[in-house]
């Protein structure tokens, strides 16, 4: 009968073991933040924040600069080609890009504590995790918000959803 009880609780630690390592070790999925800046070495932003968007498209800035300049020297050469049904022209310079459907938008005051609070994301993490929620694909993150800074601490907050790759 001794022998029984301390089976008992030695199956009880167990069991606590168990449940108190899943429960410490499993965490919650947090939102994540990716501050967009207009003068990014990495990225160009193809999105007018004056007006109501349903879209943000972030460019490779490198080859999307290359293409611009690309084009130029075309057009004064007389061989740029583009075709409107397609959206492609002749260059066949391939510009990588992600495009970002806007779920919701709201104005927001984040002071510097709050801001540093966040679990701010950077374009590699982007381009790396962004199309994993759509993909099935297993992911860290609840949501992703863009925040696009107006003022000192005054910023407008987009959730952003569907991830259209084009890489």
């Amino acid at each position: 009968m001794k022998h029984l009880e301390i089976m008992n609780v030695k199956i009880k630690i167990l069991l606590f073991f168990i449940l108190f390592t899943n429960l410490s070790f499993s965490q919650k999925k947090q939102d994540v933040y990716f501050l967009l800046k207009k003068n990014s070495n990495k990225y160009l932003i193809a999105a007018d924040f004056n007006k109501k968007i349903e879209h943000i498209t972030l460019f490779k800035k490198k080859e999307y600069l290359l293409h611009k300049t690309k084009v130029k020297e075309a057009k004064k050469n007389g061989t740029y080609e583009y075709n409107h049904e397609s959206g492609r022209d002749n260059l066949k310079i391939h510009v990588p890009k992600l495009t970002f459907e806007i779920i919701s938008r709201e104005k927001a005051e984040i002071t510097d504590c709050e801001f540093f609070k966040l679990k701010l994301i950077d374009y590699k993490w982007i381009q790396n995790n962004s199309w994993k929620k759509i993909a099935k694909q297993p992911y860290d993150f609840k949501d992703i918000y863009f925040l696009y800074k107006t003022e000192k601490n005054n910023y407008i907050s987009y959730k952003v959803g569907l991830t259209i790759v084009e890489y």
